[in-house]
């Protein structure tokens, strides 16, 4: 029990490090809380900045959630605990224990490194579900919540363990709360779309 607490505050922690908010303040610096939606995930961080810094937030955002997982296999020689470890470190990703006010992302990268951990062949097809949304809608948030939606059912497909589906359950209402600004303007219809950029000497509001 008291492994399962550590590595649990450990994955938190992992989970923690606003890689978008270090990346823009060290290589652009600017404060990406100030711009945009004022969130330090990757979307942002493309509209703000580009596609470099964006793929690279990406990179070590989608590594938190599987550097995560991979260690709770490791430790616990479980995938149902694995996933647990996943949960914390969406939990950190979007409640950073080291921004103001515990403010973080969103989790989409993040989520998308536990998934892919528990299982490639799901991560390959909420993957694939993600870019046909994008596709058909260039909404990047709709896509991100589409996409993690089927996270459960491709776990069915796959015969997965019944704690993990349960937990999945779990992952999809942490992606559902933390876009829940994105639900609103996209039933208003004034939700931003992928590309539309935003200069970094505009209004901050």
């Amino acid at each position: 029990m008291a492994k399962i607490v550590l590595l649990s505050i450990v994955a938190y922690l992992l989970g923690s490090i606003p890689n978008g908010y270090i990346i823009c303040k060290k290589f652009y610096h600017i404060d990406i809380t100030k711009y945009g939606s004022k969130n330090i995930g990757m979307t942002n961080v493309q509209r703000v900045v580009g596609n470099k810094a964006a793929i690279a937030v990406f990179l070590l955002d989608f590594a938190k959630g599987f550097l995560a997982v991979i260690i709770g296999k490791y430790f616990l020689n479980s995938p149902s605990l694995a996933i647990t470890l996943g949960i914390m470190a969406i939990i950190g990703h979007d409640y950073s224990l080291f921004m103001p006010h515990f403010r973080g992302g969103k989790g989409v990268a993040t989520t998308y490194g536990v998934i892919v951990a528990i299982s490639v062949y799901t991560g390959l097809l909420s993957g694939g579900v993600f870019f046909l949304i994008i596709f058909l809608t260039r909404y990047v948030s709709l896509a991100s919540i589409v996409s993690v939606c089927f996270f459960p059912l491709f776990l069915i497909l796959f015969h997965a363990d019944k704690t993990i589906i349960l937990s999945s359950l779990i992952i999809i209402l942490l992606v559902i709360i933390s876009h829940r600004e994105n639900i609103k303007r996209l039933l208003k219809r004034n939700e931003r779309k992928i590309g539309e950029k935003i200069k970094i000497d505009e209004d901050k509001n």
